[in-house]
């Protein structure tokens, strides 16, 4: 599976886990999925920002690769904000705009960027390899970083 590819069943996953969000009431039930998501989201945006995006910005431009990248501050601010009124009313509202902003970075990738990516970079993203290998290569650099 190339990396695109799974980037996107990465996609389903946190839609998956947003959706399971939906249906807790108490932060016994939504601390563990918002964990879970903040993980998979972590990881999912090193791996864009670190191998995918470069090809975005060299490919289609400067101005997609800026515009998916505030795309993911957004994320990672709505994640913040999840975490922060996990217990209170807000969390609902909190939840819905993080949903909104997650459905709509996913159609503008899944839709606009990836396919263009394929078109375009197609050797590039067969050089990545394997998706999970690139995984562990980011996650090592990340740690590497820390």
């Amino acid at each position: 599976m190339d990396v695109l590819d799974h980037l996107i069943g990465e996609h389903r996953k946190a839609e998956q886990l947003v959706a399971r969000l939906e249906t807790t009431k108490t932060r016994a039930e939504r601390q563990p999925v918002v964990a879970e998501l903040g993980h998979a989201l972590a990881t999912h945006m090193e791996v864009e920002e670190r191998r995918v995006y470069p090809m975005i910005e060299e490919h289609l431009g400067e101005d997609k690769a800026t515009g998916a990248e505030a795309e993911h501050d957004k994320a990672r601010d709505g994640l913040a904000k999840l975490t922060e009124v996990i217990d209170q009313p807000a969390f609902g509202a909190a939840l819905g705009e993080f949903k909104g902003d997650l459905a709509h970075h996913v159609i503008e990738e899944e839709t606009n960027l990836f396919p263009a990516l394929r078109t375009r970079a197609s050797s590039e993203i067969a050089a990545l390899g394997d998706a999970e290998e690139v995984e562990e290569e980011v996650q090592e650099e990340v740690d590497e970083a820390e």
